[in-house]
C-alpha cells in the first residue's frame, strides 16, 4: 500500500504548491486536485494537503466545526489512519498535524504544529466580483476597493459588517485572503500564530498559506473596530468555561443553553482526556 494514499508524484506536486504558497503568504496557488474517496466539498483539499505533508512520526487530530466526533471528522481521521498507520489524538497540544473544518482550536497552537484548514470558497473576491480574470487583475494590482465598498455599505446601513465568517484578512501587508469559514471569533488567532497554517480547496484546486508568526489583520476602517462574537456572562453548562466560542442550543421551551464548541477543550477541562 502506498503510504498516505497519494502517489509520490502527486505529493511532490502538492508540496511544490505549498512551498510557493508559504513563500507568498495569502496568495492562491493552483494545483492539480485529485479525486479522493470523499465527495468534493467535503474536505478533499484539506485531505490532499494533509496526506502530502504527513510523515510517519506525526500525530494527527481531525476536527469538524469544533468537534472530534462529528461524522466528517471521524471518517477523515479513520481514512488517514488506515492509509498511514499514524497515531491519532483528540488533544490539541499533543497533535503535530491538525486538519480542521471551520474552527481553530481554543488552545493556542505551538511552533512546529501544522494546521490544515478545509476551504470551500478560497477566492475572497467572489462575493464582489464574479469574473475570475478580473479577480486575478484585482489581486495583482492590490485593488480591493470593492471589498472596502461592501464593508462601507454594511457599516453605513447596519453599524458593522454583516460578515459572520470568512471575514477578509490582509496577510503580511499584501494579499487579502479568505480565511475559510472560521467564525470572526477565530480571526485574531491567525495573527502571528506560531503554527504553520495551510488552506486547501479541492473543488477550486487552490492552496494558500499563512507561515508562522505572520501578520494577519482583518480589514477594517480606522474609526471602526473589528468585533468578534461575544458571549457575555455565558458559561459552558458542561465544564463551566467562559470567554470561549459557544454552541447555542435551544431546548423544547426555547430556552438557550451554551456549550463549548471545541469539544476537546471542554473535555480537557473536565479531566476526561
Amino acid at each position: 500500500m502506498i503510504y498516505a494514499f497519494l502517489d509520490e508524484d502527486a505529493k511532490k506536486e502538492i508540496r511544490r504548491a505549498i512551498l510557493k504558497a508559504i513563500a507568498i503568504p495569502g496568495y492562491l496557488v493552483s494545483f492539480a486536485s485529485r479525486e479522493m474517496p470523499i465527495a468534493r466539498g467535503w474536505g478533499t483539499g484539506g485531505l490532499q494537503v494533509t496526506l502530502s505533508v504527513i510523515s510517519p512520526e506525526d500525530v494527527l487530530k481531525v476536527i469538524d466545526q469544533g468537534s472530534d466526533d462529528s461524522v466528517n471528522a471521524v471518517n477523515i481521521r479513520k481514512f488517514i489512519e488506515n492509509v498511514t498507520n499514524n497515531e491519532t489524538t483528540t488533544e490539541t497540544e499533543k497533535a503535530t498535524l491538525i486538519q480542521s473544518r471551520h474552527r481553530i482550536p481554543e488552545k493556542p497552537l505551538k511552533n512546529g504544529q501544522i494546521l490544515v484548514l478545509q476551504v470551500p470558497e478560497p477566492e475572497v473576491l467572489s462575493n464582489v466580483e464574479t469574473d475570475s480574470a478580473k479577480q486575478k487583475d484585482m489581486h495583482a494590482n492590490e485593488d480591493y476597493s470593492k471589498l472596502w465598498v461592501l464593508l462601507y455599505e454594511d457599516t453605513a446601513q447596519f453599524g458593522d459588517s454583516r460578515i459572520g465568517s470568512r471575514y477578509p484578512v490582509r496577510v503580511h501587508g499584501r494579499y487579502i485572503m479568505d480565511p475559510s469559514p472560521i467564525p470572526k471569533y477565530d480571526t485574531p488567532k491567525l495573527n502571528k500564530n506560531e503554527a504553520l497554517i495551510l488552506l486547501g480547496a479541492g473543488r477550486e484546486k487552490k492552496i494558500y498559506a499563512v507561515p508562522p508568526f505572520t501578520d494577519v489583520e482583518p480589514i477594517k476602517f480606522d474609526d471602526q473596530g473589528f468585533h468578534i462574537e461575544e458571549f457575555k456572562d455565558k458559561r459552558c453548562e458542561i465544564c463551566g468555561a467562559s470567554g470561549v466560542y459557544f454552541d447555542e442550543i435551544f431546548d423544547e421551551n426555547d430556552n438557550p443553553h451554551y456549550y463549548c464548541n471545541d469539544t476537546a477543550y471542554c473535555a480537557s477541562r473536565k479531566g476526561n482526556l
